[in-house]
């Protein structure tokens, strides 16, 4: 499903989560894209199994928007999140997507903010990065530090299943 129009608009700018890390940790790019176009306009490609993708957050997510839409990838060009495709199905309003949008960026805050509490400050690494940081040992085994692992655990976890129910479109989980 291709997006469009104003609510794709909107909706898109207030969320970003499929650009900024939160729901995926890397895109693929698929065969109709142009690699060193990409390559030009900023994005860091790297090879993997033989495809090109590039690690989130995307750097040409920058202010709520795309730097490169028009020439943005073909995932990109695609990808719909199951509140985009449900407003453009009419069946939730804009206004019930942005309060899932809203209900979500305040669980992503408190997720950041518990990176912070565990001592990860790299906002430009993808969350799974993140959290795989945290959770590797060696582990500072003090109460504190066990206890905000555990906070974080909790957290992650309750995002991601708000992500999968609200946000994540299967046959999408597969191909990012």
């Amino acid at each position: 499903m291709t997006k469009t129009g104003a609510s794709a608009t909107r909706l898109c700018a207030a969320c970003g989560m499929c650009c900024n890390g939160v729901m995926f940790y890397s895109m693929r790019l698929q065969p109709s894209d142009q690699a060193r176009s990409l390559t030009a306009l900023g994005l860091k490609l790297k090879r993997k199994n033989r495809e090109w993708h590039f690690l989130q957050p995307c750097p040409a997510h920058q202010d709520s928007r795309c730097t490169i839409y028009a020439q943005r990838p073909e995932r990109c060009r695609v990808f719909s999140c199951r509140q985009l495709q449900a407003v453009e199905a009419g069946q939730i309003s804009e206004a019930a997507a942005l309060e899932k949008i809203d209900e979500a960026q305040r669980a992503v805050a408190r997720v950041r903010e518990l990176f912070h509490q565990a001592g990860d400050t790299r906002e430009t690494k993808a969350f799974a990065t993140r959290g795989e940081a945290v959770f590797t040992p060696p582990l500072d085994p003090s109460p504190e530090a066990t206890a905000t692992r555990g906070k974080l655990a909790l957290a992650l976890r309750e995002l991601d299943e708000l992500l999968t129910r609200n946000f994540r479109v299967e046959t999408e989980n597969a191909r990012h």
